[in-house]
This record gives C-alpha cells, structure tokens and sequence, in this order.
C-alpha cells in the first residue's frame, strides 16, 4: 500500500502514523509505504501499490486517474465528490472518510450543550447550500428550529449574520470557505459574542478563538479509521472500497471561559462527549 500525503508533516504525518500503528498493532501482512504528493508524481509510483491512500486534496487530485482502488481522507466531502466525478472513478474503487462531520453530530452538540435553546440559526454559502434539506431534516428529528441564511458573497455576511443573530438562539457554523475564511472568521465569532448568541463551530481551532464547542475529528482517529478499512479490504478478495463516509470516532472541544462570559453553565466535555457519541450511534 502506498500513502500519498499532501504535506509531509502535520495532520498528513500524523494520520499516515496513525494508519502504520493501526496495521502493525493488529500484525496485518501488509506495509503502508509514505511518500510525498511531488514524489509521487515525479517518480510514477502508482504501479507499486495494490492500494493507494490520499491524504489532503493535493494527494487525492494526484490519484485520481490511477487505476487502483483509492481511499480519499482528510478531504472535504464537496471536494471529493467534484474529483470523483469529473475522474468517472468506479465508486467501489474510489472511495473517502470526509472531512466534514455528519450534520446531525452538529445538531446533537446543540441539543446536549444547551438544551433549553431550541433555535439554531445557521448561514449557507455556495459550498454548504446544497446541505439545506439534510440539515433541516437532522434539526427535525433533534426538536430544534432551524433557521438559514444563505449568501452569494462575503458583502452579503454581515447584514445574514445580524438577521440571524437578532432572532435565534445558537448560531452553527459549518465549513464553507466563502463564510468561514482568515479574513471573515474573526468578524463573525466577535460579532455572534457581542450578541451574546452563543457560536458552534466545527474545528477545535474556531473554539480556541472564540466559538464556545465543537466537534471534530483528530489526524489520529481519521487515520484509525483508514486502517480498520484497509484491514478490511486486504482479507477480502474484493478490490471493492466501502461507500464514502463520515468520520466514526471524533472529539469534542469546549470554551469554558466564553461560556461564562455567555452566563453559561455548562457539563463537563467527557460527560457531553459520551452522550454525543450515544446519539451518533444511533444515527
């Protein structure tokens, strides 16, 4: 198996470390070789894997054409949908764990973090409109009231925002690089506090700047993932990858100190954690 990274350190180092441990723990016949996403193209390694892993979209727009069953992770599921497509990879051969969380572990967040907010206000972009109908299914099925805004351009932000902000009562933000960027994301989370809406994100990188929770999964438990599917596949003489899916294990981040700040009072993540991961199990 060859492991293609998009970066040779950070979250691509650490799931491909994740992957090897995985593999050796569980003593697969198998070896992960990792190499870089230039080194790959530079030495034409697909012919020396049975398996290919992309990790980042660098690394899956790389493979893409390779001839080999191929599992996609670390890579937004937008991104893999629109490489897949335009690859006309065989779904069972061209597969991924996305990036992105399941809208209703999102949901579930809310509902555990702050059960007596029943509305949630949420703003769409290009990349994240097209998720409407299964997010308002998933706060169906939660009991919540969900209300969107969606925009065409970052001028449009603010005046969605204050609409949002002056009726609901958790504003959840989900991943489109149009809303959520370097240049709008500190806008949005002071914004949202000033109006003491409290914000949930979905990078443990958004809580640490402002946003009071969310939930993620780590390089590592994306990597564990990868490796169980790898396990999976090599004892099968299938070259059939399973359908593209959400991230299994995650974590859970918390701002304590905006939740004060919000005059929050707020259960321990370990306890919050374990009753997200009971409604993520029964999704």
């Amino acid at each position: 198996m060859l492991a293609v990274l998009s970066e040779s350190g950070g979250a691509h180092r650490e799931a491909a470390d994740a992957m090897r441990a995985v593999l050796q723990e569980q003593g697969a016949d198998m070896t992960l070789r990792s190499v870089g996403v230039d080194e790959y193209r530079r030495a034409g390694l697909q012919g020396e894997a049975d398996i290919l892993v992309a990790l980042g979209a660098r690394a899956m727009e790389a493979i893409a054409q390779a001839d080999k069953p191929s599992l996609n992770i670390l890579v937004p599921r937008q991104n893999f949908e629109s490489v897949r497509t335009r690859a006309k990879r065989d779904p069972r051969e061209f597969s991924a764990i996305y990036l992105d969380q399941p809208l209703a572990r999102h949901l579930h967040l809310v509902k555990q973090l702050l059960p007596g907010r029943g509305r949630v206000g949420v703003l769409l972009g290009p990349t994240t409109l097209e998720r409407l109908k299964p997010l308002q299914q998933a706060a169906r099925e939660q009991q919540l009231a969900l209300n969107a805004e969606s925009v065409a351009s970052q001028q449009e932000i603010v005046p969605a925002l204050k609409r949002l902000l002056a009726s609901d009562q958790v504003l959840l933000a989900l991943p489109d690089p149009l809303i959520f960027n370097r240049d709008t994301a500190q806008g949005i989370l002071l914004t949202s506090y000033r109006a003491q809406t409290p914000l949930i994100a979905y990078s443990k990188a958004y809580v640490q700047a402002g946003a009071l929770a969310a939930v993620f999964s780590t390089p590592t438990q994306i990597g564990q993932q990868a490796a169980e599917i790898l396990l999976r596949l090599s004892q099968s003489k299938s070259r059939a990858l399973p359908a593209p899916q959400h991230p299994k294990y995650f974590s859970l981040s918390v701002n304590y100190q905006v939740g004060r700040s919000l005059g929050l009072v707020l259960e321990d993540e370990s306890t919050l954690l374990e009753r997200i991961k009971a409604g993520s199990e029964r999704e």
